[in-house]
């Protein structure tokens, strides 16, 4: 089994944006601690382009252009992380 771990942004901003996002929106696979399969890869996806349009509207400045930065890496990498079937994110 093919496990990784993908960090999701600074724990600054993990506390002031994304865990309100996160609950705000009901998102899944990015509370933190978690881990996802490929299963829920799709999911995934949505749940990042839901926070893409919650980022927009919430977060300014340097700190909104840091979110988008990593939600548009994150799309591009998710898909490359499960190169296994068995792979593991956790997300942290």
């Amino acid at each position: 089994m093919g496990v990784l771990e993908i960090p999701i942004a600074f724990q600054r901003i993990y506390k002031q944006y994304w865990e309100p996002a996160v609950e705000e929106l009901g998102l899944q696979c990015f509370l933190v601690p978690t881990g996802f399969g490929k299963d829920k890869l799709e999911q995934a996806l949505r749940e990042l382009e839901l926070m893409r349009e919650w980022t927009k509207k919430n977060v300014t400045g340097s700190d909104q252009e840091y979110i988008l930065m990593r939600i548009e890496g994150l799309e591009k990498g998710l898909p490359e992380a499960f190169d296994r079937e068995d792979t593991i994110l956790y997300v942290g």
